[in-house]
This record gives C-alpha cells, structure tokens and sequence, in this order.
C-alpha cells in the first residue's frame, strides 16, 4: 500500500506565525528592520503577541533595537512569501478574479498550499519573478532547476512562434524600465495581440498599433496563448 503524505490544516497559531513572518519579511524587503516600526505593522496586520510566539519558536529575535529573523525564520518567511505571492498570479492570471477578491483568497490559501502545489502554480505559470502588485517571488526548487515537467500556460512573450496570438498576463515593470512605455501603447493585461514575426526582433500587433520588441523585452512580457 502507497505510503500518502499528509498535510494537516495549519493550527490558527501557526496561521499567525506565517502571517507575522510574512509581514516581517516584506518590512525587511522595503528595508525596515526597527523594532519600533516592525511591531507597529504587526499590531495593525497581525497581533503583537505574535513576537513572543516567533521568539519562543526561535524563529526571529530583538537586538540592537532591530528586528532579526533566525536561519529557520527566514527560510519560512520567504516560503510562505513565496506561497502567497504564486496565489494572486493564480487568481489574477488564471481564474482572472477581480481585484477586490485575489488578496483577501491568497491570504487563505497561502496556508494550505502543500510545497508540491507551490512548485506547480510556479511552472504552470512559467516561474513568475513578480506578484501582480510587482514585489517579488522567492524562487523555489522548480525554478533553479528550470523544470518543465507541467507545460506552463503562462510564458514569456519570445517563447511564441511567428503567427501565434495570445493575449497579455502581466509585464515584469521591474526588470526593465522601459516596458513602462509599452503602457500607453496598449500592451496591458488583458489585451490580446498577434505575433508577426520573431527574428531579428519580436513584431506584435496590438489592436490597430503594430510594434517591435527587442529580446530583452520580449522576455519580460508574459502572455497566454490563444
């Protein structure tokens, strides 16, 4: 008989450690680590009595007035940033949910998705660099091994074939700045396009604009094929 692993559903008080560790961790993205401020973020989103719990599960720890994950707490506080941030490309790219709705859902599923679905929303939706809110993802295993196990529905735009249509997921802003300009032009989420041609740049068509994309760009605008 098949040995099953099993995923118990999270206690509430490890639903606050990750939530608490979660919000530690995007202070420490922005480059806050002051107790002070660090504290007032937990007592708005979280609770305060969840400092004492991370402490006691030697997960982080106060010093010099800062705040300081362990080894332990920050590996989880990244995976369950890592979690949380592959539920809204889900829900935004995917299931196509209204704004309103993605984060309050990531929130709830951030805590049940087992380590094996994590991997598969990463290759399904072509290993994502960033959330829809443009923070980014914590690369997993799936990542650093390039896996292509599950054929991903979500790829970068230079993985097309001339003569392909599809239509835009989402745009990395913060690898290239000028992926800001093709905004105005149209190339948003949601729009649908045709690939006319991939050599030597990519020539998309979008509504009645046609345009050409350097590699460098083409590679940092992910779409879903039609």
């Amino acid at each position: 008989m098949t040995q099953e692993k099993k995923y118990p559903i999270p206690s509430q008080e490890q639903e606050n450690i990750e939530e608490a560790l979660s919000a530690i961790w995007h202070q420490f993205e922005i480059g806050v680590r002051e107790k002070d401020r660090i504290f007032a973020v937990l007592e708005e989103g979280v609770s305060l009595e969840a400092f004492p719990v991370l402490v006691r599960r030697k997960l982080a720890r106060e010093e010099n007035s800062k705040i300081v994950l362990t080894e332990e707490g920050e590996a989880l506080a990244k995976d369950v940033t890592r979690r949380h941030r592959l539920a809204e490309r889900l829900l935004t790219d995917v299931l196509a949910l209204s704004e309103q709705a993605v984060d309050p859902n990531a929130c709830q599923l951030e805590h049940i998705i087992s380590p094996e679905v994590a991997e598969s929303i990463c290759s399904l939706l072509g290993h994502p660099g960033e959330c829809p809110h443009g923070s980014p993802i914590p690369p997993g295993k799936c990542c650093r091994s390039a896996s292509d196990t599950i054929e991903p529905i979500i790829v970068s735009l230079d993985k097309l074939e001339s003569g392909e249509k599809g239509k835009i997921a989402y745009l990395l802003l913060q690898s290239h700045p000028e992926l800001h300009k093709l905004l105005s032009l149209g190339v948003v989420p949601g729009t649908h396009f045709s690939l006319h041609q991939t050599f030597p740049t990519h020539v998309i068509e979008v509504g009645e604009t046609t345009l050409a994309l350097e590699k460098e760009i083409a590679e940092n605008i992910f779409v879903r094929r039609v």
